[in-house]
């Protein structure tokens, strides 16, 4: 698979992972997030009357939250400076409360997650110049994926991508 350009969004700024930190991701973290969400179950009601179940289908399919690990990788020319790019990676994640949003491009298009660092695994060094690690997330709302305008707001859950159908929101503040 031809590698991509991956970015992250938060308070500080852009940050470009690979010329900035030296961090890419794996084959393995961009089939992650590739994946498609999992639905919530519909509404359905199962009377003890009736055969079966009724479901309802009027309503749009609803996507549950879920929780990511990407693997990444991490490449620098002495340990030293592959320590400060690993710091400083971390120091953008998790000082960002409200998130981040990681913005990955491969054969032209461009997809982007709101994303909120959970954990990270503990790194393996691999000749003093190479890392390897996995770093968990959480995407609270996956129906976000390609949105156009990018602001705080929307990354910290408000704005108008969190309401339904109804007008009513989804409860995250």
């Amino acid at each position: 698979m031809p590698r991509g350009t991956c970015t992250i969004f938060n308070w500080n700024g852009t940050h470009d992972l690979k010329n900035e930190f030296g961090v890419s991701l794996s084959d393995g973290a961009i089939s992650t997030l590739l994946a498609p969400p999992a639905a919530k179950e519909r509404v359905s009601n199962a009377s003890r009357l009736e055969h079966g179940k009724r479901v309802d289908i009027r309503i749009p399919t609803r996507y549950e939250s879920r929780e990511l690990t990407l693997e990444m990788h991490l490449i620098a020319s002495d340990f030293a400076t592959m320590l400060a790019n690993y710091r400083a990676f971390f120091a953008a994640l998790i000082y960002s409360p409200e998130g981040v949003i990681l913005t990955f491009e491969i054969y032209g298009q461009t997809v982007k997650y709101r994303l909120q660092y959970l954990s990270c695994t503990p790194f393996a060094v691999y000749g003093g110049s190479l890392a390897k690690f996995a770093v968990r997330f959480i995407e609270r709302n996956p129906s976000n994926l390609g949105a156009e305008s990018i602001s705080l707001n929307a990354l910290n859950g408000g704005g108008e991508d969190d309401n339904n159908d109804n007008g009513e929101t989804n409860g995250e503040e």
